[in-house]
């Protein structure tokens, strides 16, 4: 009798262990700053990457990865925020190397299918300086695993949020919210001057957007969501109370900001 209780509490704990830990984890969020922008890691029970980096990061990114412990297959997915050359631009290559499912939105199929940046829309005299100078918009163009139209679920890579489209900034723009309220919004917002050099931790608005307008509407509808700390493609992270200082509280009177 004694052996049979001791072999059944055995198989219940078995059975509570295997319930937890397949339950999404608490992930840790890592940042490296490459070349023109940030990629992203969010590392819990499995590891995703947001965004890919440009052309020439592929050198500093590999390093940057092997220094907080991860090699290329324990990456399982790659969620590009949006199909810019400065973002995109490293998507094949990583699939390569990791096997990883990459996710882009159904709005910029065309951009990564092409392996080339849209049409910039600058948003003021920096952006157009950028435009001329700085920016190569090729890369290898490649067709993402999943593209997404609706909202999908990160539980099936073991992290607790989803992901999601907001064309604004790109057709395609996603925005992945974890539900601990931190939120990877790409460059929807910029985060700082120059390119993020300068004041990181201010909250403004991005060189170009392809519908402006939309793009703002879409930073209104956030901070009346649950993030609480949003993590950018340049610069950042910000904060809500960033952001409401800049555009406003979210309500109709959220204006467009100088920069």
């Amino acid at each position: 009798m004694y052996n049979f209780i001791r072999s059944l509490l055995a198989v219940l704990a078995a059975v509570l262990a295997a319930g937890a830990s397949s339950q999404p984890t608490t992930p840790e969020v890592l940042t490296f700053k490459l070349s023109m922008s940030n990629v992203h890691i969010i590392k819990g029970a499995r590891t995703v990457l947001v965004d890919a980096g440009s052309k020439v990061d592929l050198p500093k990114l590999e390093a940057e990865i092997a220094r907080a412990g991860i090699g290329w297959k324990d990456i399982a997915a790659v969620i590009l925020t949006h199909g810019h050359s400065d973002h995109a631009a490293l998507a094949a290559e990583i699939r390569r190397r990791s096997g990883a499912t990459l996710v882009l939105g159904g709005g910029d199929l065309e951009m990564a299918g092409a392996g080339h940046n849209d049409e910039l829309k600058p948003t003021n005299f920096m952006a157009r300086l950028l435009k001329q100078f700085a920016i190569d918009p090729t890369y290898e163009s490649f067709k993402p695993d999943r593209a997404v139209e609706r909202e999908i679920r990160l539980s099936e890579w073991e992290v607790a949020g989803r992901v999601f489209q907001m064309p604004g900034h790109t057709p395609g723009s996603l925005v992945v919210e974890l539900d601990d309220g931190r939120c990877f919004v790409g460059d929807m917002i910029l985060g700082g001057y120059l390119g993020g050099a300068l004041m990181p931790q201010h909250a403004g608005e991005h060189y170009f957007h392809a519908d402006r307008l939309r793009n703002l509407d879409n930073i209104r509808t956030l901070l009346k969501g649950p993030c609480k700390l949003f993590y950018l493609g340049h610069g950042g992270p910000v904060t809500r109370e960033s952001i409401v200082a800049v555009f406003g509280s979210g309500g109709p009177e959220t204006h467009s900001p100088g920069r």
